[in-house]
């Protein structure tokens, strides 16, 4: 009698299941909450400063690799509003951005650019040998910059005023997140997430099928996000399973290199030739 109840207990629940949207099943969504004006042209990256609760945003402003001068970085609210869209100019191609110490680190195609937060002064020009094209950024506690060379595939640090290279033989590096044991990294040529391992300085493959990764951010739950240039968002765990969370693909809008507030679930995403940023409430079941 209990066998027979435990085998309709089971057919119903997969009934139930099979009747029911697969996506109401997914443990992560994520809902627009706003766009900004758009006034950031050709925006790259986002970064949020917790300290002064302010977005800055890197304005391309021409082409991707042209050394023009046309580059500037923006700034934005917390809640999608313009505070000054050119709040540094001069600058090239800028990319990646990274803050440490009341500085902003700006990835400028071919140079690491330093900038005080508090005057918007470009405090120095950091020039990489043999440089063909920066990309992202990321700081440390303990006053390490790394930076991405998209075109060369390697990773250089910044460390008391020395750039060296930390990392070769990459397939277009370009995003790079920082935690205390490794790097990773998404590399263009294999579509994936490579992790550098500071102690042993091997690479290995972390997550595959994530076609031209560009900014990664831990969400804080052993899981990550990454976007893809052309306009894809990718959730993936910590054992390097890969789910879409967001294509905007088809309205022809890309996902540049992003940022993602803990404290609010909040995704900031560069939409590029868009010329906006767009903010998403990430919500975990």
């Amino acid at each position: 009698m209990k066998y027979f109840i435990s085998i309709t207990v089971l057919i119903l629940a997969l009934f139930s299941f099979k009747n029911k949207d697969p996506k109401a099943y997914s443990p992560m969504k994520l809902v627009k909450l706003w766009e900004s004006d758009t006034l950031f042209t050709t925006a790259e990256s986002v970064i949020f400063d917790t300290k002064s609760q302010i977005i800055y945003v890197s304005n391309i402003e021409g082409q991707p690799w042209d050394e023009d001068g046309k580059g500037s970085i923006g700034k934005l609210s917390l809640d999608g509003k313009v505070i000054n869209a050119k709040w540094v100019t001069g600058l090239n191609a800028p990319k990646g951005l990274g803050i440490m110490n009341g500085k902003l680190y700006v990835a400028d195609n071919m140079s690491l650019v330093e900038i005080d937060q508090k005057s918007g002064k470009i405090l120095h020009k950091y020039e990489v040998k043999d440089c063909q094209g920066l990309n992202d950024v990321a700081t440390t506690a303990d006053g390490s910059v790394y930076f991405t060379d998209s075109k060369k595939g390697v990773v250089h640090l910044l460390k008391d005023g020395v750039v060296s290279t930390v990392v070769n033989g990459l397939g277009g590096s370009n995003g790079v997140f920082y935690e205390s044991d490794r790097l990773l990294l998404g590399t263009w040529a294999d579509s994936s997430l490579t992790a550098y391992n500071f102690k042993t300085q091997n690479k290995t493959v972390f997550a595959k099928n994530l076609p031209q990764p560009d900014g990664v951010e831990a969400i804080g739950n052993g899981s990550y996000l990454v976007s893809t240039w052309s306009g894809l968002i990718h959730a993936v765990d910590k054992n390097g399973k890969v789910e879409l969370l967001l294509d905007t693909k088809k309205d022809k809008i890309s996902a540049a290199d992003i940022d993602f507030v803990k404290e609010k679930n909040l995704l900031l995403i560069p939409t590029f030739f868009r010329n906006t940023v767009v903010a998403y409430h990430l919500e975990i079941n």
